[in-house]
């Protein structure tokens, strides 16, 4: 039996990522005037990610003694193709999907999208693996022929895993610049899930909140860097820094280790504190992402979202600043009790914080999530790959579609060209020169 892995990607300009918002994907879209292009340009020419459950699916099947590979865009000879699943790239995945069984192969899909609308998917394939897919991919490598809607179990001891088998990728072209500059660069999980019960959050969808040991998640950085040579990589934990006690050992033992990497996570600014901060630069840190969402905490806690004092989120940005570690920050437009006047005090805010990247996103329902079970009689769009983060899909109670997109493009262009912003990120690109 042959398993081929493959990620069909469509050739838009804007910068497209399927693993990102949980798996349901994402096509970066600043806006259409020529100053919010140049943004798109930039973002598309420097991130590319692989997808982290393909990583795993390899290492899986291989380990089973599986022929497996991966390809992008193109038809394989295989037994078994399974494809992620994606809102932003749907249709062409459909597509693809009727394209690999009129030759004859047996096609199926993962990601947490067919996970929600395993229907939706079925029209076209044979088999979507609802969950997490390591559980029924060690049944598929047994002998078991995938058909319909094919459960996978939780695997509650992450350890057990093995490392992604990123030989198989072509791994040499992942990049994660303009945040992290050093290449090779790759991405690791130390934990699975979110602990929270945000009610729009993808990552409640597909996953279940479980960690790995520190000790596991120190010898695959040590794998990645004895195997692929990676000099950075990305943490790709919702939130990094939840178990505080397992971060300090993690950073503790890249210091004991000797492992010489820089890298990035993404946690919450009330996840953080200076003497934390302060062992996560020393051992490599130097990118952070956090989600702010809304200069109103009303609007953040009726969405959901524990709120944090902004006291301490702004304490931790400038710290941040004075030690070297450059934050992005996540917004969102068109929250559910979201006003034009708090969109404008969201983008005062923005630049009032003036962090490294600022990141302005559309409000999207995810099937799956509980506020898309609340809205879904108000959702107007038609075509899932609209579903992209970045352009309104459902009909809002105070702000028009136009004035949203009006407000998200202000947001990118009026934050990037002005001079603050410019002459902080001349001061921090001279800083990484001068090697702090």
């Amino acid at each position: 039996m042959k398993i081929s892995l493959l990620n069909v990607r469509s050739d838009k300009t804007n910068c497209v990522n399927k693993d990102f918002m949980g798996g349901y994907g994402w096509a970066f879209n600043a806006g259409v005037s020529l100053p919010a292009r140049m943004i798109n340009l930039i973002k598309a020419l420097g991130e590319n990610l692989p997808i982290m459950s393909f990583g795993y699916l390899g290492a899986v099947f291989s380990k089973k003694g599986v022929e497996v590979e991966y390809g992008e865009n193109e038809i394989p000879k295989a037994d078994i193709v399974i494809m992620q699943s994606s809102m932003v790239e749907h249709n062409l995945e459909m597509k693809w999907a009727r394209c690999l069984k009129r030759a004859g192969m047996r096609v199926g899909f993962i990601g947490p999208f067919s996970s929600a609308m395993p229907q939706l998917f079925l029209r076209e394939c044979d088999f979507v693996i609802k969950g997490e897919p390591e559980e029924a991919a060690c049944r598929i490598a047994g002998g078991l022929v995938p058909e319909g809607i094919v459960e996978s179990k939780f695997i509650d001891d992450l350890d057990t895993i093995p490392f992604p088998k990123w030989d198989l990728f072509p791994y040499k072209s992942y990049s994660y610049f303009p945040a992290l500059k050093e290449r090779p660069f790759l991405p690791i999980l130390s934990s699975r899930g979110c602990a929270y019960t945000c009610n729009y959050c993808p990552y409640l969808v597909n996953y279940r909140y479980r960690q790995r040991s520190s000790g596991n998640t120190l010898d695959e950085i040590g794998y990645l860097i004895a195997r692929f040579g990676i000099r950075s990589m990305l943490f790709r934990d919702p939130v990094f820094t939840l178990d505080r006690q397992k971060v300090c050992e993690i950073a503790q033992g890249i210091l004991d280790r000797g492992y010489k990497i820089k890298w990035a996570c993404e946690t919450r600014l009330d996840k953080v504190d200076r003497e934390l901060l302060r062992l996560m630069y020393s051992a490599g840190l130097r990118v952070m992402n956090v989600g702010v969402e809304s200069y109103s905490e009303d609007i953040i806690r009726k969405a959901s979202r524990k709120p944090i004092g902004m006291p301490h989120q702004e304490e931790m940005i400038r710290f941040c600043d004075e030690i070297g570690i450059r934050v992005t920050i996540f917004y969102m437009f068109g929250m559910p009790d979201d006003t034009e006047g708090s969109l404008l005090d969201t983008i005062r805010y923005s630049k009032a914080l003036n962090t490294h990247v600022a990141q302005f996103f559309v409000f999207t329902p995810f099937p799956g999530t509980e506020y898309y079970d609340k809205v879904k009689g108000d959702i107007y769009e038609k075509d899932w790959e609209r579903f992209d983060c970045y352009t309104p899909v459902f009909k809002h109670k105070n702000l028009s579609r136009e004035r949203i997109l009006e407000l998200k493009e202000k947001a990118f262009v009026s934050y990037y060209y002005r001079p603050g912003w410019v002459m902080k990120f001349a001061s921090r690109a001279l800083r990484d020169m001068l090697g702090r």
